[in-house]
């Protein structure tokens, strides 16, 4: 279940990383219409990418919210894949264990 904590853990993230970018990538995420739905079913909207999972990840990302695929920095640095997954979240993929 996604909880308040990880809501705003995300967003600090996602700034932290991806600064202004970031910034634009939750205003994206909050203006588009949320998932709802776990990782398991967002996994089916996904291309596989030859076992690049932050790649995969995206090509999801860019199919569904195509205003938030376009704020992701091209150059996503060392924490890309936590900040992928923080991403679809704030998308509403519920990607906790909870």
């Amino acid at each position: 279940m996604i909880k308040y904590e990880y809501i705003i853990e995300a967003q600090v993230f996602i700034v932290q990383h991806w600064g202004e970018r970031g910034k634009k990538v939750i205003e994206a995420c909050l203006h588009s219409a949320p998932y709802n739905d776990t990782f398991d079913t967002f996994l089916k909207e996904c291309t596989a990418c030859g076992g690049n999972w932050g790649g995969m990840l995206l090509t999801g990302i860019r199919k569904l919210w195509p205003e938030v695929y376009a704020n992701i920095p091209d150059d996503m640095g060392a924490f890309a894949w936590p900040c992928i997954c923080y991403t679809l979240l704030l998308c509403g993929v519920d990607t906790t264990s909870d």
